[in-house]
Parts: C-alpha cells; sequence; structure tokens
C-alpha cells in the first residue's frame, strides 16, 4: 500500500474544525422543527407542552455542541493553553449531560403515559446516554493524547447525533440512528486514510461498535424483561 500523502497540522486542523462545524449544522438542522422553532411554527402534532427541564437539557446539549466547536477552532488557532482551561467547563457541561440526559427521557416518558411504543424507544435513549457518557469520558482520561482525545470526541458526538438525525427522516429498525451519524464516522475513516495511510485504532474499532451499538436495541426493546426495566424506571425516577 502506498504511504499516505504527507499532511500538515493546518489541513488536520481544518478537517475537524469543518466537522464540528457540519455536526453542529446538523443539530440545528434536526432540531428546527421539533425546538428551535416552535415559537414561530408551533409545536408539532402529538406533542406536549416543554418543561422547564426539557429547556435546560437543551440548553445544555447545545451548549456542549458550541464548546465542541469552539475547543476544535482554539486548537486549530494554536491556543492550546485556552483549549485546556475552557476544557473545565466541558467537564461541567458532561455532567450535566449526564445526569440531565436520563432524567429527561425518563420523565418524558412518564408524561406521554408510559405507552408501550414509548417504554420501548426508551431503550434507544438509554443507549445513546450510556453511549456518548463512556465515550466523552474516555476523551476526558485521554485528553494528553490528542489523537486518541479528538476521535473519542467525535465518536461521542455520533452517539448525540442519533436525536437530531431521527429528527429528519425515519426508517425501521432505527436505521436513521445509523445512517445519518454513520456519515462522520465514514468522514473520519476518510481522513485516518488520507493523513495515516490506515486508520488510527479508536476509528478502527470505536466506529464500526458506535453503529452497531445504535441498531442493539432492535433486539430486546420489545422484550418483557426491557419493558418490565423501563416501567421501573418510570416509577422509580418519575412516579
Amino acid at each position: 500500500m502506498a504511504d499516505a500523502a504527507p499532511v500538515g497540522r493546518a489541513e488536520e486542523h481544518r478537517f475537524f474544525t469543518g466537522l464540528a462545524l457540519a455536526m453542529l449544522g446538523l443539530t440545528v438542522l434536526g432540531f428546527s422543527r421539533t425546538y428551535l422553532l416552535v415559537p414561530q411554527l408551533g409545536l408539532p402534532a402529538d406533542t406536549l407542552p416543554f418543561t422547564p427541564l426539557v429547556h435546560l437539557h437543551a440548553a445544555v446539549a447545545f451548549g456542549w455542541c458550541l464548546l465542541f466547536v469552539m475547543q476544535a477552532w482554539l486548537v486549530a488557532s494554536g491556543r492550546t493553553l485556552q483549549h485546556r482551561k475552557v476544557g473545565v467547563l466541558g467537564v461541567a457541561l458532561y455532567v450535566a449531560l449526564v445526569l440531565l440526559g436520563p432524567f429527561v427521557a425518563i420523565n418524558a416518558t412518564a408524561r406521554y403515559g408510559a405507552p408501550p411504543d414509548e417504554l420501548a424507544f426508551l431503550a434507544v435513549s438509554v443507549g445513546n446516554i450510556v453511549a456518548y457518557t463512556l465515550l466523552f469520558g474516555a476523551a476526558l482520561y485521554w485528553r494528553r493524547r490528542p489523537d486518541v482525545h479528538k476521535r473519542l470526541m467525535l465518536l461521542g458526538m455520533v452517539a448525540m447525533l442519533t436525536a437530531p438525525f431521527g429528527r429528519l427522516f425515519a426508517l425501521p429498525y432505527q436505521l436513521d440512528h445509523v445512517v445519518g451519524p454513520g456519515l462522520v464516522v465514514a468522514a473520519l475513516v476518510w481522513w485516518d486514510h488520507r493523513a495515516l495511510g490506515r486508520m488510527h485504532p479508536v476509528t478502527y474499532y470505536g466506529g464500526p461498535a458506535i453503529l452497531l451499538w445504535e441498531l442493539l436495541p432492535n433486539a430486546y426493546m420489545t422484550t418483557s424483561w426491557w419493558m418490565s426495566i423501563a416501567r421501573w424506571l418510570v416509577s422509580t425516577i418519575a412516579g
């Protein structure tokens, strides 16, 4: 196999910053009709009014996306010291995401009366929360390894992108949670081959793993044992 063409740090920074901006744009697009433009367009059919908790969760999640872009820009502009200092805010937002994510998902299920389809979909919501919690946590742990850190952060964003992509189009068997976010994985695979001539281990193992993880709930989301767990979560946390 031929060696990869030399890639400078400036080109690398442009790629990761551009990808961060693209993910922010997709997030805004995905939530535009169901959240951001609701004051102008009204609530979608069969949607309950938003609670303060939902607004808080939205602020934290969008804040995380904006911080992700800002951190990529700081590194690209050579401001690594500021990047590390701002990372303290990232830890606070990470904790807020981890705490608010499951609480909002479970309370939303309870507000809709916990019908079977909502209880089943809770497997997807909780699965995504587990995925980005682990990936962002691993990225924080490996923060002194930039090549590992940035790829883990991107894969964590893949787990978060399933929500906005799921609002753009619907496919059976949760495939919309794979097809859309899979574009980010494909971009990372392309970049690795462009810059390294091979896939980075994080991309090689983590890319397929996060996409398969998104399909995993299909195997159990309608089973009796998951329904029992989902009902217990709703009664315990939102009861």
